[in-house]
């Protein structure tokens, strides 16, 4: 496991990933556990902000990964589009959180990403990205 708070521009409160688990290729997985009292926890479940947020800081940790391994900077980053992002059901605090980005696609700086979130081996959402890099 790696720690990702290097790897992502966000800081507390704002961090929705913990750990990388795996980041091969064109695939990044992450872990991100919460309480209640995060930022974006309401009535004891993770708000749909928090899922958009917990799989872009999950695709720009894979990215800054990939630089870091070749001895290059961590670059800035932006989602350029959400799509046919669906909410299966929200987390609970104490929940553990598995988030899959997988690079679909990459022309120049725009990475076309496929990404899920799986709770308890359920899926609990799922969407398409188009991810900016700054290089």
């Amino acid at each position: 496991m790696i720690p990702s708070i290097e790897l992502i521009p966000q800081r507390s409160p704002f961090v929705l990933v913990d750990n990388i688990i795996e980041c091969t290729g064109n695939l990044t997985v992450t872990e991100f556990s919460f309480d209640k009292s995060h930022i974006l926890c309401k009535d004891g479940k993770l708000l749909e902000a928090g899922l958009i947020e917990n799989i872009a800081q999950s695709a720009a940790a894979g990215a800054g990964h990939h630089f870091v391994s070749q001895g290059l900077p961590v670059p800035i980053g932006f989602i350029g589009s959400v799509d046919k992002f669906k909410i299966h059901f929200l987390p609970e605090a104490g929940e553990k959180l598995f988030t899959e980005v997988i690079i679909l696609n990459k022309v120049m700086n725009v990475s076309i990403a496929g990404c899920k979130i799986t709770v308890n081996g359920e899926l609990c959402a799922e969407c398409g990205m188009k991810i900016f890099i700054v290089e």
